[in-house]
């Protein structure tokens, strides 16, 4: 470290000994290192929804509301929603001990905000709905320990919770045609279950026929089981005509909320799709599980463990979280075909050069609540575009 008298001229006063600047690559080499995250670089803007039984606190009442009974509430949004990703400068260093060599790091960090897009007199128009602050990162293989190369997403709730979730490393070259996006619901490692909410972990479970599918069961709270097959709360309000003025949720709800909606949220994004020539996709899944769940809620929100030492949890705290961001390159018909040849060293960032297309970042995410033993999904789906703003 120099002296004062090396440090270079300023034009204004600095205090201690100088730091020599950490100097980074171009961004040409940092968006090749960034992988199959390099598209994601830019604002994106796009429409959605939103849905969730959540907990509700309406004034005792011992008649209305029996003091031993749940209380519940069904919320549904059509969302505005946006994502702005901003690529971190050059190489993030992660120090090794032999026989671990240094890792290198590349990544961006976001903001995605989420309000409610639908029109007054619905209650909720207009409101804020969600705000998130993160990084995703493009993680390499180690060899201690042994970890295969991954995407890892760190999210930042405002109500009190981090959460950390990853998944393997896709291809930086895009499958070619649309994706395949699954029904959400029963989410796929636990079929045997109704709701296809992760049942408790011990004692194993046997096997369990599966009841017959009926409007909405996929979004309905389950309580953490206490018997075989878990008890789910069954209330009218999952089956939309039964939402109305009085009831246990934010309808009556308009014609731009149809049942399929609740059965099914992944249908927003299988709809948005159908027409369109998707020349190719990436598919980037992540998971708290992939990382032990490890999701840190602030003291007041709990954990699985008090859970079940306590009769009752205050508030609500994250369990797990999954989702899965599609980047999908969209054709456009009769769009000028591009002149400027990338040359073979940057083909995979333009990998459809040179017919012209857009991107689109399609989303699905299942957030699981656990309140006063209970398992509460929390539902987003989205399609954003990348947007010149």
């Amino acid at each position: 470290m120099s002296d004062e008298k090396s440090r270079p001229a300023c034009p204004f006063a600095l205090t201690g000994s100088y730091v020599p600047p950490r100097f980074q690559q171009g961004p040409m080499t940092t968006a090749l290192n960034l992988g199959p995250l390099a598209s994601l670089a830019g604002s994106w803007r796009g429409t959605g929804f939103n849905a969730i039984w959540r907990p509700d606190n309406p004034e005792s009442d011992p008649i209305k509301n029996p003091p031993d009974q749940t209380k519940r509430f069904l919320e549904l949004n059509l969302t505005n929603d946006s994502f702005d990703f901003h690529i971190i400068p050059g190489v993030v260093p992660n120090r090794g001990l032999n026989p671990q060599t240094d890792l290198s790091l590349y990544g961006l960090h976001y903001l995605q905000r989420v309000s409610d897009a639908d029109a007054p007199p619905f209650p909720t128009a207009g409101q804020a709905l969600h705000i998130e602050p993160g990084l995703f990162m493009n993680v390499p293989a180690s060899v201690v320990p042994k970890h295969e190369a991954t995407i890892v997403r760190m999210a930042s709730i405002p109500h009190g919770v981090t959460v950390m979730m990853a998944g393997d490393r896709p291809s930086s070259t895009p499958v070619a045609g649309p994706p395949k996006i699954p029904a959400m619901f029963p989410l796929p490692e636990f079929p045997k279950f109704t709701p296809g909410i992760p049942p408790d972990p011990a004692p194993p479970l046997p096997t369990v026929v599966a009841p017959k599918a009926t409007d909405g069961n996929g979004i309905q709270p389950v309580e953490i089981p206490s018997q075989i097959p878990p008890v789910e709360h069954l209330v009218p309000e999952v089956t939309l005509p039964n939402d109305t003025a009085g009831s246990q949720s934010n309808g009556p709800y308009p014609p731009t909320i149809p049942q399929g909606y609740v059965d099914n949220p992944n249908v927003l994004l299988t709809n948005a799709i159908a027409h369109q020539n998707i020349l190719g996709h990436i598919t980037i899944p992540l998971d708290s599980k992939a990382v032990d769940h490890e999701i840190a809620n602030i003291p007041f929100l709990g954990n699985l463990d008090n859970a079940f030492k306590t009769p009752f949890a205050a508030n609500a705290f994250v369990e797990s979280a999954r989702a899965t961001f599609w980047i999908e390159w969209v054709g456009i018909p009769n769009y000028p075909l591009l002149k400027a040849d990338p040359g073979p060293a940057l083909k995979e960032l333009e990998p459809f050069w040179p017919q012209g297309s857009y991107l689109q970042l399609q989303y699905s995410q299942v957030v699981i609540l656990v309140f006063n033993k209970v398992r509460w999904p929390h539902v987003t789906v989205g399609t954003l575009t990348l947007s010149a703003g």
